[in-house]
């Protein structure tokens, strides 16, 4: 497979780099993930204004109507500095759920508002009905201002006009809440098939433009890493040097580009017939590589990569949490394997007998 990006891919993923290094420091994120969930991301104006929110939407609903590939460079670079914004929520999963929605007036306004950055729009997981109430909680629909939903094979679209919230700050740092709307508001945008493989590509959207991001954050972590190595010193000389730690380093790099080739991979196949097999490959090796780059640059830090005040004990926090909001990765592995993906809790999981 070909990974060489176009000139305009790879000077988009340069634009928002540079918006992540000039923008995105550690202290203001710090300081941001501390504030009241329900403040709306500072920077997701500056995102619009570069046209990202539009990265996905097709381009007769305004949109700039890029590939999936795309979204996930964006996400990419975007996740290199601790993303709170709802970029994946909205303009990767909510898009493509929309985009593959049967076309409506409704639809189509909703996804004009969705690429001008005016309406944070977010897919709700888990979703319940109660009392004639709708009842779910998704990341970032701390102040998002529409929701989607699929309940009995219908796919619905809420606006926030009408709807009370519990908001609150993830163990990493991101807005979630709860949400409930009356059922009576809920306008429906697709039934049976067409409800389903809409939200089945809102999903895998999301998943790539998650993994995605946890490859660019995991990058910034081997990136402090390498760094703490080459100024530590012990015994007249940095510990980097160390044939050991070295070794070690050069493992974890080996991961990262493993990861990345898979994530790439996912998003250059989403729309064949080999995009769900891709997907799982991708997550499967993302949880590998998030979880030993994790660990492991804790341990070769020590004590201070454990502290609130060094970026990196964030940063895990935040691959952590996105490896639990990819899903399973036994299920993911048997998919992959072409396995019965139901009796996964029959057997015996990769975590417990270290297989991975």
């Amino acid at each position: 497979m070909d990974f060489d990006l176009s000139e305009e891919q790879s000077m988009l993923a340069a634009s928002c780099e540079r918006l992540v290094r000039e923008r995105c420091t550690f202290e203001a994120r710090r300081a941001q993930a501390r504030e009241d969930a329900r403040v709306r991301p500072p920077l997701w104006a500056e995102l619009t204004e570069l046209g990202l929110t539009a990265i996905c939407v097709p381009e007769a609903n305004g949109g700039l109507g890029r590939p999936l590939l795309d979204g996930a460079l964006v996400a990419q670079a975007l996740g290199r500095g601790w993303l709170l914004e709802p970029f994946v929520d909205c303009a990767l999963a909510a898009a493509r759920t929309l985009a593959f929605a049967p076309a409506s007036s409704t639809r189509d306004a909703a996804l004009a508002a969705l690429a001008s950055g005016q309406k944070i729009t977010v897919p709700i997981g888990a979703a319940r009905r109660d009392n004639g109430l709708l009842i779910g909680q998704a990341p970032h629909a701390a102040h998002a201002h529409a929701f989607l939903w699929l309940l009995e094979e219908r796919l619905l679209l809420t606006l926030a006009s009408n709807y009370s919230r519990r908001a609150w700050r993830q163990f990493d740092g991101t807005p979630a809440a709860e949400v409930q709307c009356p059922e009576s508001s809920a306008i429906v945008l697709a039934e049976g098939d067409a409800a389903r493989e809409a939200w089945e590509a809102g999903c895998a959207a999301a998943r790539i433009g998650r993994i995605a991001e946890g490859v660019g954050l995991s990058k910034s972590v081997l990136d402090i890493t390498a760094e703490y190595l080459r100024t530590r010193k012990q015994f007249g000389q940095p510990i980097g040097r160390f044939q050991a730690l070295a070794h070690r380093m050069a493992d974890l790099l080996i991961l990262y580009e493993q990861s990345q080739s898979l994530m790439l991979a996912a998003a250059m196949k989403a729309e064949g017939t080999d995009g769900a097999r891709s997907l799982d490959a991708a997550q499967v090796m993302a949880h590998r590589a998030f979880r030993s780059i994790g660990q492991q640059a804790i341990q070769l830090h020590g004590g201070i990569g454990m502290t609130d005040e060094y970026a990196v004990s964030h940063y895990v926090k935040r691959l952590l949490a996105i490896e639990l909001e990819l899903g399973d990765v036994d299920t993911a592995l048997a998919r992959f394997a072409g396995e019965d993906a139901s009796a996964v809790g029959r057997r015996p999981s990769a975590e417990t007998t270290g297989a991975r």
